[in-house]
């Protein structure tokens, strides 16, 4: 990871911010900017055969972001301020919003998104990559009041779906030949394997 020198006094001068060129950046609380390494491509076509699915679905063709829309995050874990699920279901809403900005970011106060997925990166269960993903995102997705989130995990063999009962995810986990199903969209059906690219 690459760090910027400059250090922004707020979420919205970093949006402001024209001179971070082409890359994957987040936020930190500290002000300063990271640079991301590329997404694995395994973990990037798991995340396009997923989005096909949704993008499938009525109305959805214009709600759903595929890892190049970013959302404001309370820190904590890593101190990111902001993430880019690798899939987002907007609400209608956020269309207008979005719009409106003139930035492709969810920020706070905006409504929650209506469902997101992270596809974890490879590493141990004490890794940051797994605390990202299964800790630290899991707290502030669950913040948010976000109805559902996937964590689609390769190297382990499965999908664990949180769904928020009562302002706390309840998590269920699929594997193999079990079928997903969504709560907010129950039209969707996703066989877990179909979704975990294990090949190059």
């Amino acid at each position: 990871m690459t760090y910027t020198l400059t250090r922004y006094q707020s979420y919205q001068e970093y949006l402001d911010n024209c001179t971070l060129g082409d890359g994957d950046y987040r936020l930190l609380s500290t002000g300063e900017v990271i640079q991301l390494p590329p997404e694995d491509d395994r973990n990037r076509r798991s995340a396009v055969r997923l989005s096909y699915y949704f993008l499938n679905l009525p109305g959805l063709m214009d709600r759903v972001c595929i890892g190049d829309t970013e959302l404001e995050v309370n820190p904590i874990g890593d101190k990111r301020r902001s993430r880019k699920p690798d899939v987002m279901i907007l609400q209608p809403e956020h269309l207008t919003l979005l719009e409106q900005v003139n930035y492709s970011s969810v920020r706070l106060g905006m409504p929650a998104p209506a469902l997101v997925v992270e596809v974890v990166s490879r590493g141990s269960d004490t890794s940051d990559n797994y605390k990202r993903d299964y800790i630290w995102k899991r707290e502030q997705y669950q913040w948010w009041g976000i109805p559902e989130y996937w964590i689609v995990d390769r190297q382990r063999g499965k999908v664990t779906v949180l769904r928020l009962v009562n302002d706390v995810y309840q998590e269920t986990v699929h594997t193999g030949d079990a079928i997903i199903t969504s709560t907010g969209f129950p039209a969707l059906k996703v066989v877990a394997k179909n979704i975990l690219v294990q090949n190059g």
